[in-house]
């Protein structure tokens, strides 16, 4: 990414833009994404201090006596889905539910790939079809259209793609050819192993059910993530036993297990853990205030109708939402761009048609902002886009749904 803007700034360059204005336009970018930012930082603190806090240990172990580990990559898809549709946000899905998922998946021997696809897709489930969502809301304003109607709508192109993804899910599990060594260890044991680290405490679970009290409030996320946060410090004190010194440390470095076969579980969070991804996003502000600045993707819209008149409104603006979403990294910018670059394209649903291509599309870009953060927040890798089911197949249902042919027009 960092490769790629420096060659869009050399071309802004002779293109007849100074440097000063080129510096103007990456400041405007990265000055819109200041409330992302804010978010990552208190992620980075409220993951160490659900661990410190034994919050995240205490759910694992009761999971474990409850997940069939052959149903659980659909459980978590469920899971996920289900949270993400009553938040209406991806990032903290992730970071609450989706973190829990991760550590269960781990303890069950799961391949993370598969577990990290199971989380992605599910915080997606919701971020696209929630009515509380913002991204679904903005796709609203856009299109000017009803948030309530449109949610209507969207369950014609949601219900097979849902079962479809289920019916993988569960049986990739019951396939057994996923799960690796750790899943030797059986559920008495890992209660053993979280005993040795925290005292699972029952105090452990008021951060998890006051973040999830205060999302069903619909109160921000910001301070969801923050009151969570505050109150995993007093049970990390008291009940954990750890002092004020380590609990700042943590705070920066992350959590750090004593057990070692907790290690790869356990071990992460704080606010280092959150670098890689808080340069994403300063990049992916940069690409944005350029090509905001410039206008230069404009000469594309001619080029996008004629490719809707060969095929669909859909098609185009999925293949429109692809390329913005691999070069602005950002879920946000894609559905903007996406918008403005097709709205010329006559459409039977065009608000259907963000939904279903420029609002998912971007969490299938390993590179793109929300998903480096959400593989990053579960410790899954990259890999794990290929089996976010979910995402694949709902595009792949609207062309289907409404059949491969020019919308609008005569030809077929």
């Amino acid at each position: 990414m960092l490769i790629g803007l420096l060659l869009l700034i050399l071309y802004t360059y002779f293109r007849k833009y100074s440097l000063r204005q080129i510096l103007h336009m990456c400041g405007q970018g990265i000055f819109t994404t200041r409330g992302i930012l804010r978010l990552f930082i208190m992620l980075g603190i409220l993951t160490a201090l659900w661990r410190a806090s034994g919050t995240i240990p205490l759910l694992v172990n009761y999971s474990l006596h409850l997940i069939h580990p052959e149903a659980f990559l659909l459980i978590a898809f469920l899971l996920n889905g289900a949270m993400s549709l009553l938040t209406g946000t991806a990032l903290g899905t992730a970071a609450t539910i989706g973190v829990i998922c991760a550590s269960a998946g781990h303890a069950l021997g799961i391949s993370p790939c598969w577990t990290g696809g199971a989380i992605l897709a599910g915080a997606y489930f919701g971020n696209r079809l929630s009515p509380i969502s913002s991204m679904a809301l903005l796709t609203a304003n856009l299109t000017q259209t009803d948030i309530y109607k449109n949610v209507h709508r969207m369950l014609r192109t949601t219900w097979l793609p849902l079962l479809l993804s289920c019916g993988i899910y569960l049986t990739v599990g019951f396939s057994g050819i996923f799960q690796s060594d750790s899943g030797n260890f059986s559920a008495a044991d890992w209660q053993s192993l979280f005993a040795r680290e925290c005292s699972l405490s029952l105090w452990s679970v008021l951060p998890a059910v006051l973040m999830l009290a205060l999302s069903i409030f619909k109160v921000r996320s910001s301070r969801v993530l923050l009151l969570s946060a505050c109150a995993a410090i007093p049970v990390a004190f008291f009940a954990e036993g750890h002092s004020w010194s380590s609990l700042l440390k943590m705070l920066v470095f992350g959590y750090t297990s004593s057990v070692p076969e907790l290690s790869k579980m356990m071990n992460g969070g704080g606010l280092v853990s959150m670098k890689n991804v808080f340069c994403i996003v300063l990049i992916a502000g940069c690409f944005g205030g350029i090509f905001k600045g410039t206008g230069m993707l404009s000469p594309l819209q001619g080029f996008i109708f004629k490719i809707s008149q060969k095929s669909n409104s859909f098609f185009a603006k999925l293949l429109t939402s692809i390329f913005v979403a691999c070069i602005t990294c950002n879920q946000t910018l894609t559905i903007i761009l996406t918008h403005q670059l097709s709205e010329n394209i006559p459409s039977q649903d065009p608000a259907l048609d963000l939904y279903d291509s420029a609002v998912i599309v971007i969490a299938l870009v390993p590179w793109s902002v929300a998903t480096a953060m959400i593989l990053s927040l579960a410790g899954t890798p990259s890999s794990s886009v290929l089996c976010a089911c979910f995402l694949y197949l709902l595009p792949l249902s609207h062309l289907v749904h409404f059949g491969w042919r020019a919308q609008g027009h005569s030809k077929l």
